[in-house]
């Protein structure tokens, strides 16, 4: 189910393409591995949860572009599963050089976490929903004209689950890419 939803999530995430005119680096979409130390607040442990991250990013100008960010992480203990998505959206700003780019972001949107447990072979679950939002940065490597390699991407993630605040913490890196539209190709 998680394949299906991650090659889902990228031919979404692509198909923005159709936007791109025939310049360079109108668009850039990212994929990769994300990491979240999520802490539920109200004297609970925090979670460590892996998982995947995608974005994508239309570039209105070189430095500037909006994103959309879909993140999915999960955690397995003592037969309970935890899974929680996120989805936001808003600015990046980008400062390239030859070798690569620094980029901040701020996103905005909502989180699902979904709780699952077997409990004398029968399952109890529950769900929920909540403001996101999700402030950091990082850097892309440029190691070709349509690659470069996330370095690093650290984010501030806040969610607001049972009227609570969490403060979280994301670090993501992978692979982004930067497909080439129109003439001389």
């Amino acid at each position: 189910m998680r394949k299906i939803l991650f090659a889902s999530l990228f031919v979404l995430a692509t198909s923005f393409s159709l936007f791109a005119q025939k310049s360079s680096d109108k668009l850039d979409v990212f994929g990769g591995y994300s990491y979240t130390r999520f802490n539920p607040g109200q004297g609970a442990d925090a979670i460590n949860q892996n998982g995947w991250e995608s974005m994508a990013t239309l570039r209105l100008t070189p430095a500037f572009g909006i994103s959309g960010d879909i993140n999915g992480s999960y955690k397995t203990q003592n037969g309970a599963k935890n899974s929680i998505y996120t989805y936001m959206f808003g600015p990046e700003f980008k400062m390239p050089n030859e070798k690569g780019a620094v980029f901040v972001h701020g996103l905005f949107g909502f989180a699902h976490d979904n709780v699952s447990a077997d409990v004398l072979g029968t399952t109890i679950s529950a769900s929920d929903n909540a403001f996101a939002t999700a402030l950091g940065g990082g850097y892309d490597w440029r190691a070709s004209d349509v690659v470069s390699i996330r370095l690093f991407q650290f984010d501030y993630l806040m969610t607001r689950f049972g009227s609570q605040t969490q403060n979280n913490i994301r670090l993501s890196f992978g692979v982004t890419f930067h497909p080439k539209f129109g003439r001389g190709l």
